[in-house]
């Protein structure tokens, strides 16, 4: 019961510290920076814009054209980018039908060539990695090998 009045009391003390000592704020009166347009004076000149067009080029015909004029350089772009993109997917074939030819001559190359008549066969590396393992287990033990 003391710790529920303890509660509420803490509560009444902030809830009653916050109001006291907070103060209302004066709203500031909001002044108008003179303009040309009010009729005042800045106090300088304004500059002319660079690269600005012309007052008459303002006009809804001129600015159809700058619309106009953008759009086709989009699309030219984009013909661009199409045309890269398939020199690239052409080019990309090339290599692959180069790699497959590399790789058929390759194949070719390492494929043994046999004679008629003859009973040896073709030394490649796979058929002396074969040698090796095979005179491993067909030769004599190593505990039977003399020692140097």
């Amino acid at each position: 019961m003391e710790s529920i009045l303890m509660i509420i009391a803490f509560v009444l003390f902030a809830v009653l510290s916050d109001k006291k000592g907070s103060k209302k704020k004066v709203p500031v009166p909001r002044q108008e920076m003179p303009s040309p347009k009010n009729g005042g004076n800045l106090g300088f000149k304004i500059p002319e814009l660079r690269n600005a067009p012309a007052a008459d080029k303002r006009n809804s015909e001129w600015i159809l054209q700058q619309e106009q004029a953008y759009r086709q350089e989009q699309e030219a772009k984009k013909r661009e980018a199409e045309h890269k993109r398939q020199r690239m997917l052409e080019e990309e074939q090339i290599r692959a039908a180069e790699q497959a030819a590399y790789e058929i001559q390759a194949k070719l190359a390492s494929t043994p060539v046999r004679r008629p008549g003859l009973r040896i066969p073709a030394l490649t590396p796979e058929s002396a990695q074969q040698a090796v393992v095979l005179a491993e287990i067909l030769g004599r033990p190593k505990a039977y090998r003399r020692r140097r």
